[in-house]
């Protein structure tokens, strides 16, 4: 099993002013499920991506993956469904069912694990729902 240095991950940044600043490094994925997945080894059955984020993850879900969130570092609240929205810090998870709406909002950084892969374009995401810090 290969040994993967996060260092060694490029990152994909995300900033304004349209949304909110976002570094993304893909960790394990698939190419063939998302073009922007560039390691050398590669899972169609698992994703995992370590994300920093400063703002807001607006309202999204997706109908083909169960999603799990786990919070490394700073905090934020989370909903997730119709549930009341929740705060969250440091070693905290957030479980994601497939096809259920969530969204977030704080300055932290987390590991988002996606069963099978992430598979490009198949997040809707609605811009018109704002959950606050």
């Amino acid at each position: 099993m290969p040994v993967i240095s996060l260092a060694e991950v490029p990152a994909i940044t995300q900033i304004g002013p349209d949304r909110d600043t976002i570094v993304m490094k893909k960790v394990i994925g698939s190419r063939a499920r998302d073009p922007a997945f560039a390691m050398p080894d590669e899972t169609p059955s698992l994703s995992i991506t370590h994300v920093r984020i400063w703002g807001h993850l607006r309202r999204s879900s997706n109908e083909e993956t169960d999603r799990a969130m786990f919070i490394v570092e700073g905090e934020g609240v989370a909903q997730v469904g119709d549930e009341p929205p929740r705060g969250f810090g440091p070693g905290d998870f957030i479980l994601i069912p497939r096809g259920v709406p969530y969204e977030g909002a704080g300055n932290f950084t987390y590991l988002v694990i996606n069963s099978p892969a992430y598979r490009d374009g198949t997040d809707s995401k609605d811009p018109d729902a704002d959950l606050e810090p």
